[in-house]
Formats: C-alpha cells, sequence, structure tokens
C-alpha cells in the first residue's frame, strides 16, 4: 500500500466531508442524542456516509471503524490487523454551538499505529496530513494534496 498516493484521496475524502458539513452548519439542524447522551446531527451522518463509501471504495478490503458506525464486536476488531478509524465530526457540541471548532478526523491505523492521517476544519477550510515516512503538513482546503 503506498501512503503517499493514498493520502491524496483521504483529505479529498475529507474535504468532500467538510462540504457535507457545511451544507447542514449554513442551514437549520436538529439535534438528537445517542445513548451516551453525545449530540447527533445530520452534518454527523452526512459526514460519515461520505468518508465510509469513500474509504469503501478507495480500500475495500480494509474495514472502517467510526464513531457512527454501529458497535462492532471488540472481539472482532481485535483482529482486525489495519482499518480505518474515523471520526466524521468531532466536536458537534461546537458544531451545535456554531463556533466553528469541529473537524474531520480519518487515520489509518496498522497493527496498534496511525501510519496515514488527516484532519480537516471544515469552517477555516485548514488540513493537516501525515503519513509514515513522509511528514507532516499543514495548509488551507485548495493546498492539500488532490
Amino acid at each position: 500500500m503506498n501512503l503517499e498516493s493514498l493520502i491524496v484521496e483521504v483529505c479529498a475524502i475529507a474535504r468532500r466531508a467538510a462540504a457535507e458539513i457545511l451544507a447542514v452548519y449554513d442551514g437549520e439542524f436538529a439535534v438528537e442524542h445517542k445513548d451516551d447522551r453525545s449530540p447527533l446531527t445530520a452534518a454527523d451522518l452526512a459526514a460519515h456516509h461520505c468518508i465510509v463509501e469513500g474509504l469503501r471504495r478507495l480500500t475495500p478490503e480494509l474495514p472502517i471503524l467510526s464513531e457512527e458506525s454501529a458497535a462492532i464486536d471488540w472481539q472482532q476488531r481485535r483482529q482486525w490487523p489495519r482499518y480505518w478509524l474515523v471520526d466524521p465530526l468531532d466536536g458537534t457540541r461546537e458544531f451545535v454551538k456554531r463556533n466553528g471548532e469541529f473537524t474531520v478526523n480519518i487515520a489509518l491505523i496498522d497493527g496498534e499505529r496511525s501510519v496515514l492521517g488527516v484532519v480537516q476544519v471544515p469552517v477555516s477550510g485548514v488540513i493537516a496530513w501525515a503519513w509514515q515516512g513522509g511528514g507532516a503538513w499543514m495548509a488551507r482546503a485548495e493546498a492539500a494534496p488532490g
């Protein structure tokens, strides 16, 4: 798996998820609550679906663990040698407050280590990305790879 090529695609997926989030952010939205009492909005679900669909097309062989996925049993997850770890909208409380302090987070986990990651800030357009052996970078969304 070529991480440098993969990072280009993952940045594009994060940008698309950010656009989905902003489409909800700019309008009226309802706030539901999950079992743990944390908030859930249409933006969380839209970003989740966008990311999961993009990662499945990119790497259909890899499982995806997302905060918005149905619970996957630990006994099953612990057998995964490599998987995607996703928080489609990290900071839903901030999203609800409309303060702009929330992110899209996507990481590739290999064994017990993150080997690739992207953090996108939808409101400001800032995106940070890194991969093992490739360094870490930060820029406006339009300057990200891809």
